[in-house]
């Protein structure tokens, strides 16, 4: 069976799947029709272009099959002032409650983020939870273990060991939850669609009431400490390229803060 088969009973040769194929992988037939071309197959990076676009329902694909392919319903879109202040609102929340987030919220979040675009489609991104705050408090421990190595060389990180010391934690905030994102590393984009993923994530959570704050501190621990790495249980073929500390936030914010103009250069 083809990869792409093509419903002329309903194709009205509109020939939007061919035009937002970013492989290129369809010509015209005689008669007007899309055809996808032989040998395609190996080229074809499942992206769905070709499936999305047929308002007819036209383009079959075996690997996208129309029913694991929902409608869109163009009813539900987002306004543009619901959506600006979504992303203007968000902060980095530092401080949390003990109550846990609901693990339904954090699958609904991972969910939003899968659907994150990658280079040529190849969902690199592994995702592992932290679901303990004793978990994330011990992690928290081996980060300041890494710190400490490396204080004599980088001075500027004892404040936090003395945070850590006099029993606060400067790392993941008391956090309940944290996840981690890893990826593989013979894949030169895996740090870009990691990045996207999490921020699509973040953005997610945000929307379900979540607090979040990137854990800059345990990403940087997480590829260079073994005892973390071991920890976190990262297969050796990936590198960490993303972790996110969450819980519910303690404080409601209310306002907006200004940020700093775009650099824009206009050409």
């Amino acid at each position: 069976m083809n990869l792409v088969t093509i419903d002329h009973t309903t194709c009205r040769r509109d020939g939007a799947c061919i035009a937002v194929c970013p492989m290129g992988l369809f010509d015209t037939d005689s008669a007007g029709f899309p055809a996808f071309r032989p040998g395609a197959a190996e080229r074809c990076i499942g992206c769905g272009h070709c499936v999305a676009v047929c308002p007819r329902s036209a383009l079959h694909h075996t690997a996208l099959p129309l029913e694991e392919s929902p409608l869109i319903d163009h009813g539900l879109a987002v306004s543009v002032p619901a959506l600006e202040q979504l992303i203007r609102s968000r902060r980095s929340v530092r401080e949390f409650k003990e109550e846990p987030v609901p693990e339904a919220l954090v699958q609904q979040a991972i969910e939003a983020a899968r659907w994150a675009p990658s280079a040529v489609n190849r969902q690199p991104v592994h995702w592992l939870v932290i679901r303990t705050p004793a978990e994330v408090r011990r992690l928290a421990g081996l980060v300041i273990d890494y710190l400490r190595r490396i204080s004599a060389q980088e001075p500027r990180y004892a404040p936090f060991i003395d945070l850590w010391e006099q029993g606060k934690d400067p790392i993941l905030r008391n956090a309940p939850h944290l996840v981690v994102i890893h990826a593989p590393d013979d894949w030169i984009w895996s740090s870009v669609d990691s990045t996207i993923a999490l921020t699509q994530f973040e953005l997610a959570a945000a929307a379900n009431g979540i607090g979040t704050c990137w854990a800059g501190f345990l990403m940087r621990a997480a590829n260079g400490y073994p005892p973390l790495r071991d920890a976190l249980d990262i297969p050796g073929s990936h590198s960490v390229f993303g972790a996110m500390m969450f819980g519910l936030p303690r404080y409601r914010y209310h306002r907006i803060p200004p940020r700093q103009a775009a650099l824009i250069t206009w050409r």
